[in-house]
């Protein structure tokens, strides 16, 4: 053969199907071993090394799951990728990624792709929730008629599938609850965008939280920050320069760690001791906050756990025709020390 040899030649050569070539090229034990012998042959005699599409198919299926994530170098969307990826391969599959912008639709020639592959389930997570998100509901209708799908997103969307929810609510609620233990009655949330849901569910839980426990609600504690260090920044400088220092908050809780570390930075530069001067909660609960000056007090979302649910439910579904439900993992507040905690309740 002139051109490269492929599986279904090696096949048809034998008098086999794709399938046995697989498995012969798998050594899986249950084919028979003349058969093994007689596949074998011609894979030498035509010196075929499989593709690695070709060693995953077997009876139309890729054995491969897809992952849908905005960019992968955001920490909380790459936790997720890891933990897929590692559930994939100890169930004997692979996992293919596909990225898509933040806030922009699902690509329909994502959609096409997936279902061009033959992948044997998807998984959506990332800033693509919203109620005027028509784009989503379409592409996920289209694909569940093919594939089963897995989401990983908050708890008030409804979709007709695979539900891993994250209680963004409880997760701003917690810091709260904690900081008021201490002695804090002045709370400031910064970080996050008022244009992104994400934000606003958080933001729900933290004014809700307050309001329970009959705290003050100062718009001015309140600051549209943004998602990086740099933000977290400018974010403390902006609010702490427009209140007189008698107004200050006492702690602050962060959209999410990174935020934090601008936050921290900033009020070091202004001469703050942290957490004496002023308490700080972060949220992801990311490698680096064990090892900040101080250890950063962080919610954890447990993005690595709910990664693995979703690829082991997305498996299962494989033997079952339908398989629509929703599961809520709840958050955990991982205390350090720039909370302080360790200082006691004090009369702040």
């Amino acid at each position: 053969m002139s051109r490269k040899t492929t599986i279904y030649d090696i096949a048809r050569e034998a008098g086999v199907s794709t399938a046995t070539v697989t498995r012969v090229v798998r050594q899986d034990l249950h084919v028979k071993e003349s058969t093994r012998l007689k596949v074998q042959q011609v894979i030498d005699a035509h010196a075929y090394s499989p593709s690695i599409s070709a060693q995953n198919l077997e009876g139309g299926r890729s054995r491969t799951l897809a992952v849908v994530l905005p960019v992968v170098s955001n920490l909380y969307f790459n936790r997720i990728f890891d933990a897929a990826y590692w559930e994939a391969e100890a169930n004997g599959c692979s996992l293919r990624l596909f990225q898509t912008m933040e806030n922009q639709a699902i690509s329909p020639d994502i959609v096409s792709e997936l279902i061009r592959c033959r992948m044997d389930g998807v998984l959506f997570a990332g800033s693509i929730w919203s109620e005027d998100r028509r784009d989503l509901n379409t592409a996920l209708e289209k694909l569940g008629r093919y594939m089963p799908v897995a989401t990983i997103c908050p708890p008030d969307v409804s979709l007709e599938c695979i539900c891993i929810q994250s209680d963004l609510v409880n997760c701003s609620r917690l810091p709260v609850r904690h900081l008021h233990t201490l002695g804090h009655r002045r709370i400031a949330f910064l970080g996050g965008s008022m244009h992104s849901k994400d934000t606003s569910r958080r933001g729900i839980g933290f004014l809700e939280q307050l309001r329970l426990m009959d705290l003050p609600d100062d718009p001015a504690y309140h600051v549209d920050a943004g998602y990086d260090m740099e933000s977290g920044e400018r974010a403390v400088l902006r609010m702490l320069s427009g209140l007189d220092r008698k107004r200050w908050p006492t702690a602050i809780v962060t959209f999410n760690d990174l935020v934090a570390l601008g936050v921290m930075k900033q009020l070091k530069k202004m001469g703050l001791s942290l957490p004496t001067d002023m308490a700080i909660i972060g949220c992801d609960n990311q490698f680096f906050c064990a090892y900040t000056d101080p250890s950063l007090t962080s919610v954890d979302l447990h993005p690595e756990e709910m990664a693995r649910s979703a690829v082991r439910e997305l498996l299962l579904a494989r033997e079952s025709s339908s398989r629509s439900f929703a599961m809520i993992r709840d958050a955990t507040l991982v205390i350090r020390e720039s909370c302080g905690a360790h200082l006691g309740f004090r009369e702040l």
